[in-house]
């Protein structure tokens, strides 16, 4: 297949079967000091992502498919996690495991709530009862539960004002308020009944006047007078369930959400210009999501919907509204090209897989689309992961030696294939770190594996004989991204705080560091043309920095400010980098929607959304027909492999949406 924008040609390795499938949103949480959203997935994996560095995912905590995260909640900069295994879960996000975890003693929770001081926390549970937990001085402790009723606990809000301190719940048929001084129930506001159907209050939410916002399963949305226990108004707009709701951070306006797709606003009025009276109007925002909405939050005044669809929408509702996607992708480092053998490797949940690439008719010079092949794909290996737990990495050498880490530590394979017929040969070698790994990378020729333990050291072990050697850190911060030099010499690590650090090989001693961006590292890549870092943010920069000179390049310092914010699409980021291994000008990048390709011969005007695209914008060129891009790198031979996930194929395996009539046609 060749692949053409003006002036720049590859043949491309099309990869469409991967068959990677992100999980139903179940619920999203954001948290005001750090602008960090976190969301929980059907499948327990819980992401973290930077609303002020595009939607940016800092990591990844791996599910489990047995298990399920039904709540999160942040807590004075800490997260909560509450699911079926009816604990309350704190979340590192330092060493990005799991800190500590306490069972709440009534079944599976499926709500969290927290005091005004940040001091408590309170769980709604399958039992019917509100247990309560102490977060202070940095640990979580197991409280008490209240009196316990009839029925689960679904939904649930703390209001804590002028002294009142109460806990709202939604169960079935009611809403309850309970003293937390007694942890009895204080008062009790009863929903009608639909078809004679039980209603489900699905969410709630609570103003600073102690008015209560209900969602249930009926579609309506009730305001209730929180003091008097009494309904205020209700709004049937929702032709199915309504599972999520939200509040601006001004209380002036509620987001709802449901089982029909559709994202409404309420905001709240002056009932007439000469009275204080105020009242709620309803207007529909959107309904771009093609199935339920069940997790809502309000974040960087936009909100923040997803579902079942796997994606999430952020909609902007100050100023001019606009509504743009953030793609479903998996974490960093889950496709890898062996570039000397012409084989990729994908990683699944609990297995990974190599294939080896087809082969084409060379194409002449002026030969453009689909090229015919003459040798097909084949899968040669798949690997599962012990007892079917989660895979944390895996990396592949240029050679072909393979190697994971599932979280019973890290495995490494050597794979011989004979050519006619194909057959492979597996061989397991030893190679034993004391401990899981997040990060793994060969070095080019496959005798050393470096890895970055759950611990956060930085070992490298020698595979033939097993030693093992560990880096001088320079910080103790996360690691989220890493490479080693082509030549083998060195290796880069970028931080979650912005450092990226450079080691020596030899010596496994820091020898420097690169100047600290106000955005976030999304890919770093050594050239392997010259000893130059090539570091992309998450601003859309791209900067050069010699590792022999320890200092930008001439070229990164004429033309690094040249690249203005967010010049390629918002709420996306640079994913990979690589180069063409016959021509050290020319950088290759892409985003989740954007295949470029960057010439530095050429000149690089200030660039932004609206120039990038002029004549005039000659060094970049850009090419936007592929989405879901998860991958682009070379093969030695010049090759550019690229793995999409295309949307539709996604849709495809999703659950049968809400169905309802459009334009009179059911």
């Amino acid at each position: 297949m060749a692949d053409q924008g003006e002036q720049v040609k590859f043949q491309v390795h099309h990869i469409r079967f991967f068959e990677y499938q992100p999980q139903t949103i179940n619920c999203i949480a954001y948290d005001e000091v750090t602008h960090r959203i976190a969301l929980s997935r059907a499948d327990a994996t819980v992401e973290i992502l930077n609303t002020k560095d595009n939607w940016y995912q800092e990591m990844v905590f791996p599910g489990n498919k047995d298990a399920s995260v039904e709540t999160l909640l942040w807590c004075q900069g800490r997260l909560f996690a509450g699911g079926i295994s009816g604990n309350v879960v704190e979340l590192d996000l330092v060493k990005k495991l799991v800190k500590k975890s306490v069972s709440a003693n009534a079944g599976p929770i499926w709500c969290l709530t927290k005091n005004a001081e940040g001091s408590q926390i309170a769980a709604g549970t399958e039992d019917g009862c509100v247990t309560l937990f102490d977060v202070s001085d940095d640990d979580i402790e197991f409280s008490r539960g209240f009196g316990k009723q009839e029925g689960r606990i679904l939904s649930i809000a703390w209001y804590n004002q002028d002294g009142v301190n109460i806990v709202i719940t939604g169960g079935i048929n009611n809403i309850r308020q309970w003293s937390v001084k007694s942890g009895q129930p204080i008062s009790r506001m009863t929903l009608g009944r639909k078809f004679q159907k039980d209603t489900i209050v699905w969410c709630l939410a609570v103003t600073k006047d102690f008015t209560i916002i209900s969602g249930d399963s009926r579609g309506i949305v009730t305001f209730w007078n929180g003091k008097e226990s009494t309904q205020m108004k209700t709004f049937e707009c929702h032709k199915a369930d309504i599972l999520s709701l939200c509040l601006s951070q001004d209380e002036t306006k509620v987001y709802t959400g449901g089982v029909d797709s559709t994202l409404f606003q309420f905001t709240l009025h002056a009932a007439d210009p000469v009275s204080e009276r105020k009242r709620w109007v309803h207007q529909r925002l959107h309904s771009r999501h093609t199935h339920d909405i069940r997790a809502l939050a309000y974040a960087n005044d936009s909100v923040v919907s997803g579902g079942v669809d796997t994606l999430m929408w952020v909609t902007k509702v100050k100023g001019k509204q606009t509504v743009s996607e953030v793609a479903p992708l998996p974490p960093p480092g889950v496709c890898h090209v062996a570039k000397t053998k012409n084989l990729v490797q994908l990683q699944y949940q609990n297995y990974i897989e190599v294939w080896r690439l087809g082969a084409a008719k060379a194409p002449s010079a002026e030969t453009r689309g689909m090229l015919p092949l003459i040798e097909k794909r084949i899968r040669l290996v798949r690997l599962d992961a012990r007892d079917g737990h989660e895979i944390l990495c895996n990396t592949m050498s240029n050679n072909g030696v393979i190697a994971f880490s599932d979280v019973r530590g890290v495995r490494v394979f050597s794979l011989l294939i004979s050519e006619t017929p194909t057959s492979v040969t597996l061989k397991k070698v030893k190679c034993t770190f004391a401990h899981p790994a997040h990060h793994l990378i060969f070095t080019s020729d496959g005798s050393h594996l470096v890895a970055v333990l759950i611990t956060g050291s930085i070992q490298v072990i020698k595979v033939s004989t097993g030693e093992i050697h560990a880096f001088n850190r320079a910080s103790e911060s996360l690691i989220h991204r890493l490479t080693i030099s082509p030549d083998d010499q060195h290796l880069a690590v970028a931080t979650i705080n912005h450092e990226v650090h450079i080691y020596s090989m030899k010596n496994y001693q820091h020898i420097c560091s690169c100047p600290v961006q106000s955005s976030q590292v999304s890919a770093l890549t050594f050239s392997p043309h010259s000893c130059v870092l090539v570091l992309a943010y998450c601003n859309h920069s791209i900067y050069e920095f010699d590792v022999v000179k320890k200092n930008y390049t001439q070229w990164s310092r004429e033309n690094s400010e040249s690249f203005g914010k967010n010049w390629l699409k918002p709420l996306r980021y640079i994913q990979n980098i690589a180069f063409s291994p016959g021509d050290p000008q020319k950088i290759i990048f892409h985003t989740s929607n954007a295949l470029c390709v960057l010439d530095k011969t050429k000149p690089l005007p200030n660039l932004t959304l609206e120039t990038k695209k002029t004549e005039k914008t000659v060094a970049v060129r850009c090419c936007y027909k592929y989405k879901y891009l998860l991958f682009a790198d070379t093969t030695s031979d010049g090759m550019l492999v690229i793995v999409e996930r295309p949307p539709s194929e996604i849709e495809d395996n999703l659950l049968p949406s809400f169905k309802q009539k459009k334009f009179g046609i059911s």
